[in-house]
């Protein structure tokens, strides 16, 4: 049998064995997709290591489902051997990812099967059906068990050879993430109780402001006040939110449609001094994250970008699908989105500490927070954030997000 040929032997990568045994079951069962995910983060997530779609020969790596916003569907992982939906949308196990995941695929039906190791669920091998909704025999079911069993033992194999993986490299850095997020509940604890003692002193100084006959003097020191308090109400604002680890809506985006939104209000927010100009380039393939954080990590982009440009300039969003080096040495196809200014740029100790907590060079005027939530933000999407950025030469942010599917068409 087929199945029971491969082997991670001397030499072989387990890419190549993966996608063998991925094309063995795309045409076995007669599905579309079929992907392997690996539980991370404490079994939290579930990281896409590789999704064959077999019809383009495409492969899409390294998004990232969450327990907390799919809990029956990890539940179930944990109870069944295998999880068949005939029609996935309204099953009570897969219904939670219809509107997010299957509807804008197009996925009509599931077979779903835990990949076990040393006796507990490490994984799940996805074979996703695009069409009319078809039901699962028995066999097809005994077969999908087969095909992770098959997977588990090709896994196994290669881990015992290849301790340092893009698995445990992406683990190691959700770990320092889930620090900094034990540092912001801390920090949280503090500025919720500060954010009450802020509002108090501004209710208090606009009614300053409002005494007759106040002297002109007196009115713009106490313009002044608000202008701090309500800066503090920014900052604490944004301690409290960040770290915070929410349920949040990630679905199958376009970047590209996402980009073309918030535009408008990008171009507000930077002003007449700044030029912006937004490009895609070629066919840019489809991500899966929640649209209002990549919202929000843009806005945290465009508002930094503006920061570094005082007397003007030029800032440039361009987005495209790019092959990038793995942990690994393995090459992947992420979608990159470039954001780049003609600002005063950053000199070494800065981009060693951009990531930071806390770690600010606009003073009073800064957080400290911004990158850190962007970095937040692509990590748990499967990503990863670099920094180009040299002294008087602006700044280049480069997001790799990964890919869930191809362009829409």
């Amino acid at each position: 049998m087929q199945l029971a040929k491969l082997h991670a032997g001397p030499g072989s990568r387990l890419r190549d064995l993966w996608l063998q045994l991925a094309e063995i079951a795309a045409r076995a069962l007669e599905v579309e997709r079929v992907g392997v995910w690996i539980l991370v983060d404490d079994d939290r997530a579930l990281r896409c290591r590789y999704l064959l779609q077999f019809s383009s020969q495409q492969v899409f790596q390294g998004a990232v489902l969450r327990a907390q916003d799919f809990p029956s569907y990890f539940q179930a992982l944990q109870q069944h051997r295998t999880v068949a939906a005939d029609h996935a949308p309204s099953s009570s196990t897969t219904s939670e990812l219809g509107p997010s995941y299957l509807e804008p695929l197009g996925i009509t039906s599931l077979l779903d099967a835990p990949i076990y190791v040393g006796g507990k669920v490490a994984g799940v091998v996805c074979h996703e059906h695009i069409g009319a909704p078809r039901t699962w025999s028995p066999a097809e079911n005994d077969f999908a068990a087969a095909v992770a069993d098959t997977i588990a033992r090709v896994y196994g194999e290669y881990e015992h050879r290849h301790a340092e993986t893009a698995v445990e490299s992406y683990q190691r850095h959700l770990m320092e993430l889930h620090r900094m997020e034990a540092l912001g509940r801390m920090a949280a604890g503090v500025a919720h109780d500060f954010r009450g003692i802020v509002s108090i002193a501004l209710g208090f100084t606009e009614l300053i402001r409002r005494v007759p006959n106040l002297a002109p003097q007196a009115d713009h020191y106490a313009q002044r006040v608000v202008d701090a308090l309500q800066r503090g109400q920014s900052l604490t604002q944004e301690i409290m939110s960040f770290g915070k680890d929410d349920p949040i809506s990630p679905r199958v985006l376009d970047v590209g449609a996402a980009l073309s939104k918030c535009s408008h209000m990008f171009r507000v927010l930077l002003g007449n001094s700044i030029r912006l100009r937004v490009r895609g380039s070629g066919s840019v393939s489809r991500v899966f994250m929640d649209a209002s954080q990549f919202e929000r990590m843009m806005l945290n982009l465009v508002l930094n970008a503006r920061d570094a440009m005082p007397s003007g300039g030029g800032l440039d969003i361009d987005y495209e699908d790019s092959v990038v080096g793995d942990e690994d040495d393995e090459s992947a196809t992420y979608v990159a989105v470039y954001v780049k200014d003609t600002g005063i740029g950053m000199d070494e100790t800065t981009r060693m500490n951009a990531f930071k907590p806390f770690f600010t060079t606009k003073g009073d005027r800064g957080t400290g927070l911004g990158l850190v939530i962007v970095d937040q933000i692509v990590s748990r999407a499967g990503g990863r954030v670099k920094i180009d950025s040299e002294v008087g030469k602006g700044t280049t942010l480069q997001i790799y997000l990964p890919r869930i599917a191809a362009a829409v068409r």
